[in-house]
């Protein structure tokens, strides 16, 4: 045999071997996106930072949540239309969908609809995202953004995934936490399933070892100005509606419900995105003024009461539907004054 024949031959199995390899590693994607596939929620890279969506309606017939692929629905004559944007107190969690805040203020408004497109673990990235890449086409009037401390967190997780098989979905990788640089890392995520839970698994074992994924400085406040600056660029108008821990409504009492170093970490975190929001130009709602203002200390059900869907009964954040209502209703004055 000559040394044509050898070369070629090498030449062959070593393509061989490389074809044998990608299609295995490519049936192993395909296992881990038919996972995927079974998880009610799913990644969504486009528009990009919405991160993670519905993959189908959760309650079927109406509109609660960002739904994947989700088309606008048809404007009515002479009525105005509101879309509120949020994490899982905007969505309702604890409540029903009718008692949530967006449907209590659509209750409150003649001749207005309101579209709750809250969704559970949303970061300000994530809604900012959406506003700026889908919004536009649904002509609303006006935009809600409720805004919990915790939105100054960037979301790395898909909410709703198993513990188990916890899926990467970030726009930035923490320290300690790629396997290549950045920018390839967060290709690799969003073109592969497998890439997107080997990277989950590597986030697990580095939060295990002490890391506290934490935004870039300035992340927060630079979602505040792509907000506004969407808002100057369509005319939609924006209003920010910050939402305290329910237990801030009286912090002088906040002490006989949790412990009190929580209601100084519920304080401060307050504090942070309130002073952010008040230097955006965005207008806005303080939330806290609006739970005070009716005088009680929490939103927290009753003794012996059971909590609403996806509550607990000590939950210091979701406030039960007295506490949408009072959001509500601080919102009707705003609100029509924005629409006009």
């Amino acid at each position: 045999m000559n040394a044509g024949i050898k070369w070629l031959l090498r030449l062959a199995l070593m393509v061989g071997g490389v074809a044998a390899g990608l299609g295995g590693l490519a049936a192993m994607d395909a296992a881990y996106l038919a996972h995927e596939s079974q998880i009610h929620s799913r990644p969504v890279f486009e528009p990009y930072g919405v991160k993670y969506a519905y993959a189908t309606p959760p309650e079927p017939g109406r509109i609660r949540g960002w739904v994947a692929g989700m088309e606008p629905p048809p404007t009515k004559a002479n009525v105005r239309r509101i879309v509120a944007l949020g994490d899982s107190v905007t969505f309702g969690l604890g409540v029903h969908a009718h008692e949530a805040w967006p449907s209590a203020l659509e209750g409150m408004l003649e001749n207005t609809e309101v579209f709750n497109l809250g969704m559970c673990g949303w970061d300000i990235e994530q809604s900012v995202s959406l506003a700026v890449g889908e919004l536009e086409s649904w002509n609303p009037d006006l935009v809600i953004w409720g805004n919990f401390p915790n939105d100054v967190l960037p979301s790395f997780l898909m909410w709703g995934a198993h513990d188990d098989h916890p899926v990467f979905v970030g726009t930035s990788v923490p320290e300690g936490v790629g396997t290549f640089s950045a920018t390839m890392d967060l290709q690799l995520a969003k073109r592969y399933a497998m890439y997107r839970q080997w990277m989950a698994a590597r986030m697990a074992r580095a939060v295990q070892n002490g890391l506290t994924p934490a935004a870039e400085p300035g992340w927060y406040e630079g979602q505040l100005q792509r907000l506004r600056q969407w808002s100057k660029r369509t005319g939609i108008p924006v209003l920010a509606l910050t939402i305290p821990a329910h237990t801030q409504a009286d912090p002088e009492r906040c002490a006989e419900f949790i412990q009190a170093h929580d209601c100084e970490k519920q304080a401060v975190r307050y504090a942070t995105i309130t002073d952010a929001v008040a230097r955006s130009g965005l207008p806005w709602v303080d939330g806290q003024k609006l739970y005070a203002a009716t005088g009680r200390p929490h939103f927290m059900v009753g003794p012996g009461e059971p909590p609403g869907p996806g509550a607990w009964p000590d939950d210091a954040e979701h406030p039960t539907a007295s506490g949408h209502a009072a959001l509500a209703e601080g919102l009707v004055q705003p609100a029509q004054s924005l629409m006009r």
